[in-house]
Parts: structure tokens; sequence; C-alpha cells
């Protein structure tokens, strides 16, 4: 017997095409600043793709941030995933199926495919069930295989409302003051060993939570480099020489 939610039911469908129309919505009222606008515009530039990672409680806002950049994301085959995968695609990404707990080894593998052919990709650095705000080794083990920066990204927006998930996602409330902060890229030399990767997990996850703060900071305060709500139209635009302007 079909679940009456189910994914598959004919009457789901349009579901997924109205989530994205909804998060554009949302996020089209809210007021974006930023901090650390300068990495963002370095990283755009650049020669190469890169790595954007986030941690999960954040992905309603960066996804819409990113979602003109044809970038593509690793989403976990659960159920809930499905749901996200869907919703995502109608943002623009393209997405790869996969999570620590299932099937990420191949999913990584085809993100490095991918990366390769120029994609822009977004990763969740705790992953699909967490823990929250522990980054996992694999995107540093991404990082060190594709030769690519990680672009660490974090956001804040007041008001906003914390669900009861496991990682406490934050959705902006109508007409907020989103702010994006990026970080400085981390770079993982090709030649370091395994047992050494360690310590760019650490790196990475102490850069993420010490943007985090200062997001929150920045969104209670006001402060923050004034940007477009249509940021990532913008960013895509971004090429040698050119700047990201409100």
């Amino acid at each position: 017997m079909r679940r009456p939610f189910a994914l598959d039911q004919p009457w789901m469908k349009p579901v997924p095409i109205l989530a994205a129309g909804l998060l554009r919505l949302l996020h089209h009222s809210c007021s974006f600043s930023a901090l650390g606008l300068g990495h963002l515009q370095r990283a755009l530039s650049g020669p190469g793709a890169c790595l954007f990672t986030t941690w999960h409680c954040m992905f309603p806002a960066v996804v819409h941030f990113f979602r003109n950049l044809d970038g593509v994301l690793m989403v976990s085959r659960s159920q809930d995933g499905e749901w996200a995968s869907r919703i995502v695609h109608h943002l623009g990404y393209q997405t790869v199926r996969g999570s620590s707990h299932r099937g990420g080894s191949q999913a990584l593998r085809a993100m490095l495919r991918l990366t390769r052919l120029g994609h822009y990709a977004g990763l969740i650095a705790d992953g699909s069930q967490g823990p929250a705000k522990v980054a996992q080794a694999g995107i540093v083990w991404l990082a060190r295989a594709t030769g690519l920066p990680l672009f660490p990204v974090c956001m804040a927006a007041h008001p906003c409302v914390r669900l009861s998930s496991w990682d406490r996602t934050i959705i902006a409330r109508p007409f907020a003051t989103v702010v994006m902060a990026f970080g400085e890229p981390i770079r993982v030399p090709r030649n370091v060993p395994p047992e050494g990767l360690e310590s760019y997990r650490n790196r990475l996850q102490d850069a993420l939570n010490r943007l985090a703060d200062q997001a929150e900071t920045a969104a209670r305060s006001g402060a923050g480099v004034p940007i477009p709500s249509q940021a990532a139209r913008a960013a895509g635009r971004i090429g040698p020489g050119r700047t990201l302007t409100p």
C-alpha cells in the first residue's frame, strides 16, 4: 500500500515546485547583507570551480543564495532526501544521492566527476543526520581528491524560526535581515596522508562555527555589506576583474 503523502502519488507531484516557489518568495522579501564578501568574489571569479560548505541548519537560505550557479548538491537517499532533491532541482541544482550512512562513497565520486567538469559543489559539513555542527571527514577527502578549495559559508536571520529537528533548521521570517558570512578558502594538499585529514576537518569546523557566530551578531545589529536579495544571480555573473555590487 502506498503512503498517502508519497512523492509518487500524482497529487503530490506539484508540491516540490510549490515549495521551491515559496522558498524564493520568502527570501525575496528579506534584506541580504554579507560579511567577507571579498572571499565570495574570489571564489566565483577564479579559474575553476570550488566547494562551498555550510551547516545543515542553514540549508534553506544558503541553497536559495547560490541557486543560479548550476551547482551540484549531495542529498541523502532517504525519503526526506527525495523531497529535498526534487525541491532543489527546481532551484537550478543537480544532485547526487548519498550520505555518510548510505551511499556516501559513490556520491563523493560522482561529485568528483562533476567538479572536474567545472560545476560548483555544495556540501553539508555535518551531513544529513549529524551530529549537528560537527564536520564530517568526507568533505575534506573530496577537497584533497579534487584539489579544489573549500569555502565555508554561514548565515543567520533576524527574526527567524528554529525548527525542532536534530539540526534546529533556521527559517528566516518574511522581511527578515539575512546575513551571509563567507570565510577564507581552505586548501587540502593532495599529498596529505589520511591521518593528516583530521587537522583540516577541525580547521573547517572551527571556521564554520566562527562564521556562524559572526553572522548571528551581524544579523541582530544590522551589520554587513548590503547585497541584493537576488544575490545568486549577481554572484553568478562575476568574472575576472568584476565585482559583486548591490
